[in-house]
């Protein structure tokens, strides 16, 4: 990572960045209206099942975001030689990505075939590190600092592509859903950039942000396109590229939380990754009403998925369950930015006293747009609840971790090719209870909101 202070910034560097989101802006929202067309007329398109018409939806739309980043990242290598071999890391491992996702859309592939396939794009990003092409920096943890993984780390990366971009893939389903909480992430991220002082944080989430913004719009509903797997899977690497490469790794997981409570639901219920479209049958989280509005599941067999939660408390319209995505999506971006301010603290960049008054400074600046979010959005509160809950039992993990397991005199265990530390090893193996825990907790949430559905109604019933 690149300090932000580091390059010299005027004029010409701020009226780079803003032709660089144009140029993204511009060549994506050129290509959508006649992509759109041309799928059609191929007969690349999808039914659009939460709609009782079922209208048939351009497919594969995520292609135009595909272009758009490569002509944006092309432009911003014009600008910001420093950052050429990341541009060219970035570029590949979206068009890899892309081009999964659209043999995907065309052979549909099994759910394991798709996770190999996008450790491979994770891949490239492996291979230009170990060869020296790029340096990708083990990660800062609140309360730990940078940990000592700088030998593993990088073979963990395509894994955590991989799961960032089929996180992302399994919420998709609903209109404007992927594709804006896409957005809302990557705009918190924008700004934990600037706030962690990461150049390639603030640099390469302007290009994503600007292909975003017009796919959101062509993909709001009533949709007009689908991103289909070719979009899913790399937004999903693009959120990756700029976690990496801006070290921005816990800032993006607290941003991306949403995408990652669905998937546990999902993977617990279902056994495995699935999308929504591919719960069919007994096992579909929703059902669609004739007026068009989606209600949750009764069948206990159903699977557990976020819009079932939401959906718990009554049927929605497809616009207003979507909101709620976005209302959670927002309260994640907070949870980023009060990490990214950990993470400061941890540096050392921030004193004890200067992160206590940045954190209530914070809390005031987002008070009154929580209260909002939560008065017009209350089937959220149960779920923000949670993950405040997570995030409280994080930081006193941490700081357990820091205090009592780090400082124990622990020689590594010595594989010769690397070095395993046993601080950090151990300090893994004890996450293990505490997720179980916390999973426990947030599965006996949902199984309550259900089971309090069905007695409603029932006695409306009577």
């Amino acid at each position: 990572m690149i300090p932000l202070t580091n390059l010299s910034w005027g004029f010409f560097e701020i009226l780079s960045l803003l032709i660089v989101f144009a140029v993204g802006f511009v060549v994506t929202a050129l290509i959508l209206p006649h992509l759109i067309k041309f799928m059609k007329r191929k007969g690349f398109v999808g039914h659009d099942i939460h709609k009782n018409s079922r209208p048939a939806v351009a497919e594969s739309g995520g292609f135009s975001m595909v272009f758009g980043i490569i002509i944006a990242l092309i432009v911003l290598f014009a600008f910001f030689p420093v950052l050429t071999n990341e541009i060219v890391v970035f570029i590949f491992t979206v068009i890899s990505a892309g081009i999964i996702g659209f043999i995907d859309d065309r052979l549909r592939l099994r759910s394991r075939t798709k996770i190999l396939l996008t450790i491979f794009s994770g891949g490239i990003i492996f291979l230009a590190n170990f060869f020296g092409f790029i340096t990708i920096n083990s990660p800062t943890i609140p309360f730990l600092g940078r940990l000592r993984i700088s030998i593993i780390y990088p073979f963990v990366v395509p894994i955590i592509v991989a799961i960032f971009a089929n996180t992302v893939n399994m919420l998709e389903g609903y209109n404007g859903e992927g594709s804006g909480t896409c957005l809302i992430a990557m705009s918190f991220l924008f700004v934990c950039g600037f706030i962690f002082n990461s150049a390639q944080g603030v640099i390469f989430s302007v290009p994503v942000i600007a292909v975003l913004i017009p796919f959101f719009i062509y993909n709001k509903f009533p949709a007009k396109v689908f991103p289909g797997d070719v979009g899913t899977l790399s937004m999903g690497a693009m959120i990756s590229c700029v976690m990496l490469f801006g070290s921005l790794e816990v800032a993006a997981l607290s941003a991306l939380l949403i995408h990652i409570f669905n998937s546990f639901y999902v993977i617990r219920s279902m056994k495995g990754f699935l999308e929504s479209e591919d719960i069919h049958g007994s096992r579909s989280d929703i059902v669609l009403l004739e007026d068009d509005r989606i209600k949750a599941s009764e069948k206990k067999d159903a699977a557990l998925t976020l819009p079932r939660l939401i959906l718990a408390r009554g049927p929605l319209t497809e616009p207003q369950l979507t909101k709620n995505f976005y209302a959670i999506t927002f309260f994640c971006g907070f949870f980023s930015i009060f990490m990214t301010l950990l993470m400061l603290f941890t540096k050392g960049a921030l004193s004890f006293e200067e992160i206590i008054v940045a954190e209530l400074i914070f809390f005031v600046i987002i008070s009154m747009p929580s209260a909002v979010l939560l008065y017009f959005f209350p089937r959220i509160r149960g779920i923000i609840a949670i993950m405040i809950i997570l995030l409280l039992f994080v930081c006193i993990f941490l700081i357990f971790i820091d205090h009592l397991i780090l400082p124990l005199q622990i020689p590594d265990i010595d594989l010769g090719f690397v070095q395993i530390p046993v601080n950090v090893l151990i300090s893994l193996l004890l996450t293990i209870p505490g997720i179980a825990a916390w999973y426990y907790v947030s599965i006996k949430y949902f199984w309550y909101e259900i089971n309090k559905m069905k007695r409603n109604i029932k006695s409306t019933n009577k």
